[in-house]
């Protein structure tokens, strides 16, 4: 069993009930979003941008934020390197994707990568059965790198959802990226899969997006 849990923006709880994995936390406050829960057995950051890291010091837990190889409890991890630009990082810098595995289950987080895959890199990453990818900044962009890693469940993330404070550019909303598209899924905030549930058609699964209570 595996269990995903959307804390908004780029942050996820994966869990498979004995290993939690936090991907990109957020403090909450800076977003206006809750904050994900400051327990866990390991938390991997993409890149060093306030939105992806701000709540990365409330962890005990070891904080991943280079690319390496470990297995933390029951979960694998292995970050590969890439850019948040598709100038090699000039502008924007470095980025990570990590694959998580838990319970079988191979889920990829590209954090905010933006350039065209390279072949090693592909190599590196494989194929995810889960892909959490940006929509929010180029959707063009993310269908052709979920073109070129052929994932069966892609998840969005990283776009505009009602409350959220984004003042580093204007956000694409979900519909940006699924308008015309009939395989997609609303499973809610929090969702869990085996690997029988694993489809043999690919689909999208929108999340339902936390909101900060008033």
């Amino acid at each position: 069993m595996l269990q995903i849990r959307w804390h908004g923006h780029s942050c996820f709880e994966l869990t498979d009930s004995q290993t939690t994995v936090i991907t990109d936390p957020h403090d909450g406050d800076s977003l206006n979003l809750p904050p994900p829960p400051t327990t866990a057995d390991a938390v991997t950051i993409s890149h060093d941008h306030q939105d992806h890291i701000s709540g990365a010091n409330q962890y005990t837990c070891p904080v991943l934020t280079e690319p390496i190889d470990k297995t933390i409890g029951t979960a694998r991890l292995r970050g590969v390197e890439c850019w948040h630009d598709d100038q090699r990082g000039r502008r924007q810098g470095p980025n990570i994707a990590w694959n998580i595995i838990l319970n079988g289950i191979q889920v990829t987080h590209l954090g905010d990568l933006g350039h065209f895959l390279k072949a090693a890199q592909m190599f590196q990453i494989g194929t995810p059965e889960i892909l959490m990818i940006n929509t929010g900044a180029d959707t063009a962009l993310a269908e052709d790198n979920i073109a070129l890693l052929s994932p069966k469940i892609i998840i969005p993330m990283h776009y505009y959802t009602p409350g959220i404070d984004f003042p580093f550019y204007h956000l694409k909303t979900i519909l940006d990226f699924t308008e015309g598209k009939d395989n997609v899924e609303h499973v809610g905030n929090i969702h869990t899969y085996t690997r029988k549930d694993i489809p043999y058609r690919p689909v999208i699964h929108i999340y339902e997006a936390p909101r900060k209570q008033k």
